[in-house]
């Protein structure tokens, strides 16, 4: 969640962890993230870690998409959301008028970035 804030200069709210509803729960497993916003601008960003007792499979299950209409944020997202991941298609203009690449970031989620061009 502080990798996004950061990227997206956000503010981080609600955060929940598992342990603060259920005090029974292992220690190892009590700082797991429940429920969390990041807001940044109009837009939010809703976090949760896996249940605890489920194992976390990386694959093609979601993909997040962001749509922005200023090319400096939207490149500046992108690069960050790069940085220790994999583009999987550079930010360029495309033939809908508008700037789009595709990411998965550090952490294995996969982003589409798209930015109106004015």
């Amino acid at each position: 969640m502080n990798t996004y804030q950061k990227i997206f200069n956000g503010t981080l709210h609600d955060v929940g962890r598992f342990g603060d509803h259920n005090p029974q729960m292992p220690e190892d497993q009590k700082n797991r993230i429940m429920h969390a916003r990041l807001t940044f601008g109009e837009n939010m960003l809703m976090f949760s870690d896996g249940m605890p007792d489920r194992p976390i499979i990386n694959g093609d299950s979601i993909s997040l998409s962001i749509g922005l209409n200023d090319e400096a944020e939207a490149h500046s997202i992108f690069d960050q959301l790069s940085e220790g991941g994999n583009v999987l298609m550079a930010m360029e203009k495309q033939f809908w008028g508008a700037l789009f690449g595709m990411v998965i970031d550090r952490y294995g989620i996969k982003w589409m970035i798209n930015c109106e061009l004015g």
